[in-house]
Formats: structure tokens, C-alpha cells, sequence
């Protein structure tokens, strides 16, 4: 807003020369900030914003909030792979069956288990790019996280906030209805970090494969995150050219509109 005002107003440009305007970290605003912006005398007021404590920018360490910001445009990192890591992290493993039986750290704040899915079920992340992604066997999962928090898994960065880490305490469970195989699923919600797009079936599959189109079925999935960070599952976001091909606009159902949170003026 400073910055707008400072076009016309020379109090405003010399308040956006001394004083700090925008941060690039969220959440860095501790206390009321005055700025005189104003010819007449008037006083401007940064406030700290909204503590909201399910993200997970109220579980992280402060040093490590800037890994939280996105620093350009989101582009998804889509599994599985061709490369998976091993229970050490490293190495080749086959991955014939899918993503059945494997688990994926979102960094150190996020773990997905899938205990069922499709052959050809993918999972799309959205979120900082700074937060590398690994996928493992689940049977190994709990002794990669151990061994890896702090270190190859981050945040928590550095082996003294990793020893103070409470871990990933809040597991759900997720059984995800599979009906149309042409459009993605649902998207799985991490609060404060991204989301996580279910593709029941890869789109270059289904564009190649008349048998996939039949497929249908569920995908059984276990989400582990900080307490008390919050998951939830929304209906897909179109996302790019991709988005394009398989959105259509609908009415809410009777159901959705009851649940919808509805605003009093």
C-alpha cells in the first residue's frame, strides 16, 4: 500500500526509503509498526497478522520459515519414479506394483504411506521447492525418518532442532473413491505447506491405454504430519494446460452446500 502511495505522496516515498515494507518470510510482523505516510499527520500501521496455529508455520523453527515461502511459481514433482531410494536413501528398487507399499517424506514435515492404489496411481506435490521429496519402502520408513530428520529430511534443519523435534505425531487415514479415471481424484491439503494431487491414473495412460479407462476402485492412503497441523481433502485444483482438459464447472450438491461455512453480515 506504501508503495502505491509513494507515486503521489512524498512522505509516503520517504517512509518506503527508511522503514521496512514487506518481508518475504511470512509472519515476521511482531508488533504494531508505525509509518508516517501521510502530508496531513496521519499514522499507517503494519499489525502482526492472524496467528493460525494448524499450519505448518507455527510448528517450525523461525530459521526455517523461509523454507516454507514459495520463491517462484509452483510446478508439481510428480511420483513414482523411476529412482527409489532404498532404505539408506539410496539405490534402485523395483517398482512394478506402483506406489503399493511405499512411503514419501514431504521434507521431515510430511509422510505419505500408500497402502492401496491403482497400478498406475500417481501423486503430484505442490509446495516449496526447497523441501526435498524421497520415497521408501514403508517397511523401512520409520528407520529412514530417524535416521534422516535433520539431515537428508528438512525441516527441522540441523541435528539439535531435529533432537527437539516432537516428530509426526497426527495420522489419518484417507480412503479415496476412485470414479472417473480421466480426472484427478482429490487433492490431499497440508495446511501452511501445499497439496497433493491424486491421480488415480497417469494422463499419458489413459490417452494411450482404452483398457485404463475402465479402472476404478479406491486408494488407501496414511498421511502423517506435526501436531496440530491440519489435512483435508478438497476437490482437485485445475492446474495448467493439463487442468484445461478435464475441468468442468458443476453446482455444489445439497450435501456440499450444508457443509459449506456460511457467513453472517
Amino acid at each position: 500500500m506504501d508503495k502505491m502511495m509513494a507515486d503521489k505522496d512524498p512522505v509516503a516515498a520517504s517512509a518506503q526509503k527508511y522503514k521496512p515494507i514487506q518481508s518475504a518470510v511470512p509472519g515476521t510482523t511482531l508488533g504494531p509498526i508505525q509509518i508516517n505516510a501521510f502530508l496531513g499527520g496521519e499514522k499507517l500501521y503494519d499489525t502482526p497478522g492472524v496467528h493460525l496455529h494448524h499450519r505448518q508455520a507455527a510448528v517450525v523453527h523461525s530459521n526455517d520459515l523461509p523454507a516454507l515461502a514459495p520463491q517462484s511459481r509452483l510446478r508439481g514433482q510428480s511420483f513414482p519414479k523411476s529412482q527409489v531410494s532404498s532404505g539408506n536413501g539410496t539405490g534402485e528398487k523395483d517398482n512394478s506394483n506402483g506406489l503399493n507399499g511405499y512411503s514419501i517424506f514431504w521434507g521431515g514435515l510430511v509422510r505419505v504411506d500408500i497402502l492401496k492404489a491403482l497400478p498406475e496411481t500417481r501423486l503430484t506435490f505442490y509446495g516449496p521447492k526447497s523441501l526435498q521429496i524421497h520415497m521408501v519402502p514403508t517397511d523401512t520408513a520409520d528407520e529412514f525418518y530417524q535416521k534422516e530428520v535433520g539431515v537428508l529430511l528438512t525441516p527441522p534443519t540441523g541435528k539439535q532442532r531435529a533432537d527437539q523435534w516432537r516428530g509426526l505425531e497426527t495420522e489419518r487415514q484417507l480412503q479415496i473413491k476412485v470414479e472417473d479415471v480421466e480426472r484427478p481424484a482429490c487433492d490431499v491439503a497440508i495446511s501452511g505447506l501445499g497439496w497433493i494431487t491424486v491421480e488415480p491414473v497417469s494422463r499419458v495412460l489413459t490417452s494411450s491405454d482404452t483398457s485404463a479407462k475402465g479402472a476404478a476402485g479406491e486408494v488407501h492412503l496414511v498421511v502423517h504430519v506435526p501436531k496440530p497441523v491440519e489435512i483435508f481433502v478438497r476437490s482437485p485444483l485445475p492446474v495448467g494446460k493439463s487442468g484445461a482438459e478435464w475441468y468442468q464447472y458443476r453446482e455444489l450438491t445439497e450435501k456440499e452446500e450444508e457443509d459449506r461455512p456460511k457467513l453472517h453480515f
